[in-house]
């Protein structure tokens, strides 16, 4: 009987640890900041009503966070630790299959954009963000930054809300 709890626990052990991300080792590191929105605060903004307010950009980005599952967030200024970010980024974008969606280098610093693509192409289920080099940027407050997005994420609806809040700053700089 002993030798089949022990079976048992030695199966589902990896499932449980499996199902934490990577990154999650990062948050008790020293140097390493982090911001971590969890599945249960998006099901409680569900609760709220987005029409309260009658702003249509408030209730687009509400209805994109319904969806959401997990928000994560880590920098860094330490460029050992980056490093580290760097390699744990590399490893994820492996182990979950993540498609490159795009990256850009700019003043010293680079950006990866990765997604895990679902089978309609309108919809991802995670973006995974790599940022490095932004110390110059950021006048030394971060060397390098994960965010990691988790969920139901409407491809079209985040492109609609990025060309909104673009166009609203350049109309608002052209007058």
């Amino acid at each position: 009987m002993k030798k089949i709890i022990v079976l048992i626990a030695l199966v589902i052990a990896p499932a449980v640890s499996f199902g934490q991300s990577m990154f999650d080792k990062l948050e008790n590191m020293d140097d390493v900041s982090s911001f971590i929105i969890n599945k249960d605060a998006f099901q409680l903004l569900q609760k709220f009503n987005p029409n309260m307010g009658g702003d249509g950009d408030a209730v687009d980005i509400f209805k994109m966070v319904q969806n959401l599952k997990e928000l994560k967030v880590f920098k860094t200024n330490n460029s050992e630790v980056a490093k580290k970010m760097e390699t744990m980024v590399a490893s994820a974008v492996k182990k979950s299959n993540l498609t490159e969606l795009m990256r850009f280098k700019e003043n010293g610093s680079k950006a990866k954009i990765y997604v895990k693509l679902n089978g309609d192409k309108d919809t991802v289920s995670e973006v995974l963000m790599f940022v490095s080099g932004v110390s110059k940027m950021t006048e030394g407050h971060a060397e390098s930054v994960i965010v990691s997005l988790t969920g139901v994420i409407d491809i079209n609806k985040l492109a609609k809300l990025a060309d909104k809040f673009t166009n609203g700053d350049r109309k608002k700089s052209e007058k």
